[in-house]
Formats: C-alpha cells, structure tokens, sequence
C-alpha cells in the first residue's frame, strides 16, 4: 500500500470572499468558478412529488406503518423484533424517515380502516423500504473537506481520462473536479429526478458565470487556449481547461447499477449512506471497470479481491468519514468473498441503544 505524506488537513472553510465581477488571469477564473459551486447540502426537498414518483409510490405507505409502530409503546417489541434482521440496512440507530425530521407526511386526522399495519409488510419490502429510505438521506464533504480530498487524490490521477461520481447528487463533486483536476471529462450518475434537475441547474449556472469570467480575459486580446493554468491541487493545464468545460462536464438521471463505467479512470462514492449497496457495487466495478481504473469510497470498503487498496484516510484526516483509495488491479472473474458487514451493530447493543431512543421519544 503506498504510503503518501500527511500534509496539514484543513479542519474548516476559509472565510467566504465576495464573487469577483472580472478576473485577471485563468488562475483567478478558475478559484471564483469553484467558490461558485459550493452552497447545496441543505437544500428543500420536494417531498409530495418524490413520494409521488414511481420508485417510491409505495414508501409513504410502508413507512407510516412502521412509524405507526414505533410511537406505540404497546407495539414497540413487534416494532424491535421487526428492524432486527435487517440491521444493516438501517443508516444510524433507527431509520430517518420515522423520526421528527423525516420526509414522511403527517398522519390524516382521522386514520383509514384500511391504513396498511405493520403486520401486512413483508419482509422483503421491509427491508427494501430501508434501502430507500437510506438513499433519501442527502449528504456530501464541506468545502474544506473536498479541498482535502482533491489533494489526497491528486497524487493518483494521471491527466485524462474520466471521473466518475456514482451517486452525485447536486453535482458539486463533479463539477469541483473538473475544475481542480486534470480529467477530460467528469460523469455524474444520480437517480432521483428532483436532485438530477438541481445538478443540471447548477450546472447552467457555472457555465454561465465561466463564460462571463473568460469574456473578461478577453481584454484587450483574448489569450491563447495554451496559456498554462496551475490547478489547485498541483496539477498543470492549460486555459482550455475552462474554455472546455461545458464539454468536459456531464450529468445523468440514471441507476448507478445500470451506468456505464467502462471509460472511468476514477469512480468516486460518497459511499456514508450506502451500507446495503456495498457489497453489489463492489461487484458490478470489479465486473466493469477497467484495469488500473481508481475506486474511492467513504466510510465503508469494498470487500472484492479485485481491488487493492492503496490508502486508507481514516476519520477526522481528509474528513469527517474514513476516505478509502483502491485501484482495480485483479481477476473479476473468482468467486467474490463472503459477505462481511463490518457496518452491522451488534445486535442486543443495538436494542438496548434503541430502547433507550425511545424512551426519549416518549418522554419528549
């Protein structure tokens, strides 16, 4: 495993500055278009019509049952003994959506008498119901934190070549790192509609504000695309870097199980609310990605002998979660090893910390 030097880790955001009108050279073009991506993390989400859409017609339903269940003291054993087999789907200590800042609606004033109980969910559509409801939960690095990460990745990445964010959210990854790292391209996978549509609005927006920036390079002579542009993060380009960048940026609504990471040379994953997942997507990148390519992946590894892992940034260094680096070096072909949940709690420590949240709960 290479072992790179520790450079000082920011541990906060650097004051904000006011957004320039013009800039006098690509370097400061280039630091106000990054200052432009930041801001997103606590966005509204349009909970009636994601509820609405076909992936999760049915969550509201299932999850006012199980909320139902969990406020009950009466019913709170039946609620336990339900979530136990499927901890390790489960994003913290009880799921978000039945807590008091879920996505869920309210209950009618009046409940139906034929409101789905608890009883009448499966297993299976338990279970499913929290994978979903792990994939609402929206999170991504501060800014600090993704200055770290480009430096800690930096190292790795050769010119060219694609990145890859699987899971992106409102784009700021991707769109922070076709700023600040040499890729040709960089790809942005999200599934949800209503993230999707922000990403693509915010990237209007920096294609927007770069071409005004680079009009006012353009005075009195607009420079040469070869003028040399260094990158934040120690790399060289040239200032076709951001006259490309319209090119170089792409953002699709799509499954990441059904995205094409034939091409990447770098998959990224912000991988904190992916438990489930892990263990399908180390599968489907062992199966697809191309020899050499980079994976890196918060909070939980990928358990494939496909990949060897090159670093491993533990927690509070690069950012709050471990940051792990692999690159895709063997057979895909072998037997993958057998599932090891290293994210799953022990299960009675798991009850009685449970028991006690909702002791809190009915005590509130």
């Amino acid at each position: 495993m290479a072992e790179l030097p520790s450079p000082a880790w920011r541990r906060a955001d650097r004051a904000a500055e006011a957004a320039p009108a013009a800039c006098d050279t690509p370097e400061g073009v280039l630091a106000a278009l990054l200052d432009s991506v930041e801001g997103g993390e606590l966005h509204v989400r349009p909970l009636r019509a994601l509820l609405d859409s076909g992936r999760f017609a049915r969550f509201a339903e299932i999850g006012l049952a199980l909320r139902r269940a969990f406020r009950d003291p009466a019913r709170r054993d039946y609620f336990l003994s339900r979530l136990r087999p499927h901890l390790r789907y489960v994003i913290g200590l009880l799921p978000a959506s039945i807590q008091r800042h879920g996505m869920l609606p309210p209950e009618p004033a009046v409940l139906p008498p034929d409101a789905l109980q608890l009883e009448q969910v499966s297993d299976a559509e338990l279970r499913q119901w929290l994978v979903d409801d792990g994939s609402l939960i929206y999170g991504e690095f501060q800014r600090y934190e993704l200055e770290n990460y480009f430096d800690a990745i930096a190292p790795y990445v050769a010119p060219g070549g694609e990145m890859m964010d699987l899971g992106s959210g409102l784009g700021k990854v991707v769109m922070s790192a076709a700023l600040a790292l040499p890729f040709a391209r960089c790809t942005g996978v999200e599934l949800l509609p209503y993230r999707h549509a922000m990403a693509m609005e915010r990237r209007a927006q920096l294609l927007a504000r770069a071409a005004g920036l680079l009009a006012g390079l353009a005075q009195p002579a607009p420079p040469s695309p070869d003028v040399p542009l260094a990158l934040p993060s120690g790399g060289a380009a040239t200032l076709r870097h951001l006259l490309e960048l319209e090119a170089r940026i792409a953002l699709r609504e799509q499954n990441m199980f059904e995205a094409d990471v034939s091409r990447a040379s770098l998959v990224f994953i912000y991988s904190t609310c992916f438990a489930p997942l892990m263990d399908a997507l180390a599968d489907k990148l062992a199966r697809e990605l191309p020899q050499g390519c980079l994976v890196s992946c918060t909070t939980f590894p990928l358990s494939h002998p496909a990949f060897r892992l090159l670093h491993h940034f533990p927690s509070n260094s690069v950012a709050w979660t471990s940051v792990f680096v692999y690159q895709r070096i063997g057979a895909a072909d072998g037997p993958p090893p057998s599932p090891a949940y290293l994210y799953a709690p022990d299960p009675d420590e798991w009850e009685a910390s449970a028991r006690a949240e909702c002791a809190a709960y009915d005590a509130a």
